[in-house]
């Protein structure tokens, strides 16, 4: 996260003028009527100080919390708020380093946070809350995200002058649609963003009560595809081998994060793709170059990717060198999108 959030001074300017924010209360009590009273066990991604965990707590009376933030002042004035109150666990945490191992909630919440971290990492941290969620639970997010264009940011800007002098230059700025449609690609059920002011939004999403029931005769037009690097003329048991890395990758990687994963913890299309005709394509670029401006188009895009980086042992001369990603498993179109024009392998 920015690092002048770790400055005792930035911290209090922040607090001093959190509650004069416009509107804000309008989108905390709009979240608080979408949160179930009943929920047992909330987590609080950028918790500041505790405010949104304690209005969440006074809306779910027999609930206990977890609030993550990664400022000292900011942990040092939520632990004194809820000093010899068990009900309350506060712990230091990064948002742009992956979730530690904090066991399931009923909700996630997130105040004016998450727009702190880089685009990839929002997405990454989506997954994570998903993964987290029990069956049923919801993530609400209350954050500040991007206006259309500059007329209307710059609209924005004077409607909070009397509280801001400037831009945050911490801000990473995205826009809801964007977000809306990762937490959909995840697996969201019912997404949507359910409140805005400007440049302020509440975005919800449910995890599904059920398991998915997939219908294994419904025809999906699902995929998944190996971007090869042509330039490095490997040998072709090392163009499998990696190969297999990548395509392995979306499922390895949460294996290392869990030790154990479930279908149910897998987007829809990615539970339809296993259990169907696991489809792949091998396309190929010609330099490093081409490879990551790929990478970072499917990323934007809100596809799941993954970069295999090679040691190098046996080909290379030793140096570490990216020789390919994976993209998907996502619907066809959302993939040619990016990687329609490329060659086969």
């Amino acid at each position: 996260m920015p690092s002048e959030w770790l400055s005792e001074e930035h911290a209090t300017a922040y607090l001093a003028i959190k509650n004069e924010v416009p509107q804000r209360a309008a989108g905390e009590s709009t979240l608080l009527a979408e949160l179930p009273k009943e929920s047992k066990r909330i987590l609080d991604l950028g918790c500041g100080d505790g405010h949104l965990l304690k209005l969440v707590l006074q809306h779910c009376p027999d609930a206990v919390g977890v609030g993550l933030d990664f400022s000292p002042a900011m942990l040092r004035r939520a632990r004194e708020q809820w000093h010899g109150d068990d009900r309350v666990q506060f712990v230091e945490h990064d948002l742009e380093q992956p979730l530690s191992e904090l066991g399931t909630f009923d909700a996630v919440v997130s105040s004016f946070a998450i727009h702190h971290c880089p685009h990839r990492r929002k997405r990454e941290l989506y997954q994570e809350v998903f993964d987290r969620l029990n069956p049923g639970g919801f993530f609400c997010n209350l954050e500040h995200v991007a206006s259309p264009n500059d007329n209307v940011h710059a609209a924005f800007m004077k409607a909070i002058s009397e509280i801001e002098t400037g831009e945050d230059p911490s801000n990473q700025l995205l826009d809801v649609e964007t977000q809306l449609q990762w937490l959909r690609n995840i697996g969201f059920e019912d997404v949507d963003c359910y409140w805005k002011w400007r440049e302020l939004g509440l975005l919800i999403g449910k995890r599904s009560v059920s398991s998915l029931k997939l219908d294994e005769s419904q025809e999906f037009p699902l995929k998944q595809v190996i971007v090869m690097r042509h330039d490095l003329k490997m040998r072709r048991g090392k163009q499998i081998a990696q190969g297999a890395h990548a395509s392995m990758s979306f499922l390895a990687n949460r294996l290392r994060q869990k030790e154990s994963v479930s279908l149910n913890e897998l987007t829809v299309d990615q539970q339809q793709w296993l259990k169907a005709r696991f489809a792949k394509i091998c396309c190929r670029v010609n330099s490093e170059e081409e490879l990551l401006a790929i990478h970072d188009a499917a990323v934007e895009a809100g596809l799941e990717v993954h970069l295999i980086v090679d040691s190098g042992k046996t080909e290379f001369h030793g140096q570490p060198t990216k020789t390919c990603l994976a993209i998907g498993p996502d619907r066809s179109d959302r993939i040619d999108a990016i990687t329609g024009h490329l060659e086969l392998l």
